[in-house]
């Protein structure tokens, strides 16, 4: 018996748009690095403060 092979489509990096090999089916990588994940989550925050303060 041989293990289960699941192919999954890349997705693209929510900061930079270049497509991630997706090593995991179960938990998909969305961001290449870590600053760009930091990049993320900090633009995410001052556009909720924007939206509070307008």
């Amino acid at each position: 018996m041989g293990a289960i092979e699941i192919e999954v489509d890349p997705l693209p990096c929510k900061w930079c748009e270049r497509p991630l090999e997706q090593r995991r089916w179960w938990a998909p990588k969305r961001f290449c690095n870590r600053w760009h994940r930091l990049k993320f989550r900090v633009a995410q925050f001052f556009g909720f403060v924007a939206d509070v303060l307008s």
